[in-house]
């Protein structure tokens, strides 16, 4: 069970179709874990549709032009994305559900590229100019460098478990962090902690070696 949730405004906006690509993927992998968010998203629907439904503003004429809209949007969902036709999803309950299409492979069978000793990541295809959605592989009892961040890091934990000052976040957590945030996150020391992060701006080393590397950092 999940200690750790997004906050109300994101699952609203969530709800309403209101979040970016990167940030409704990421919100969405820890609905699909978390029971507590699971009702909230319940609520929200339902308040969302009862709101629709109060506006005097849909009259029988323009019922029939969303009508269309919608019939238009549906086929258009059965339409393969570029990239699908490449790339099917994976079975592997490994990897949350919103996920599996992003990654041709099992979790297992990863890639993994070199970011520093112990650390590892690769890019998702859904990364844009505004966000950065990556997976990162913590080794067991690995020490971050000590870090705050240019904007906004969302993090969801898929397996294993990390801590900071602020606590211990473990598989199907959701952390959101800011520039008024200075942490250093160590993984576990059973497990590799794998983590899904969406940022929009790159981390900002603070320790007195690694803020040498800042200018490198998108």
């Amino acid at each position: 069970m999940a200690n750790h949730h997004p906050t109300d405004d994101l699952l609203i906006r969530h709800s309403a179709g209101q979040l970016p690509n990167a940030l409704g993927i990421i919100v969405a992998c820890h609905i699909e874990q978390c029971t507590q968010c699971q009702q909230k998203i319940a609520v929200y629907d339902q308040l969302g549709g009862e709101l629709l439904v109060q506006n005097d503003e849909l009259s029988p004429a323009n019922l029939s032009v969303k009508a269309d809209l919608l019939e238009d949007t549906l086929a258009k969902l059965d339409q393969p994305l570029p990239d699908e036709k490449t790339i099917q999803p994976v079975s592997d309950s490994a990897i949350p559900g919103p996920l599996r299409r992003f990654i041709p492979c099992k979790l297992s069978q990863i890639k993994w590229r070199g970011f520093a000793k112990g650390i590892k990541e690769i890019s998702l295809g859904f990364s844009n100019g505004h966000y950065s959605a990556k997976l990162y592989k913590i080794s067991p009892n690995k020490l971050l460098p000590v870090h705050t961040h240019k904007g906004n890091e969302f993090t969801f934990v898929m397996q294993g478990s990390f801590s900071d000052n602020a606590g211990c976040y473990r598989a199907g957590d959701f952390i959101q962090t800011d520039p008024s945030i200075i942490h250093q996150p160590k993984a576990s020391d059973y497990q590799a902690c794998i983590c899904f992060a969406v940022t929009d701006a790159p981390l900002k080393f603070t320790g007195l070696f690694t803020r040498l590397l800042n200018p490198f950092l998108r």
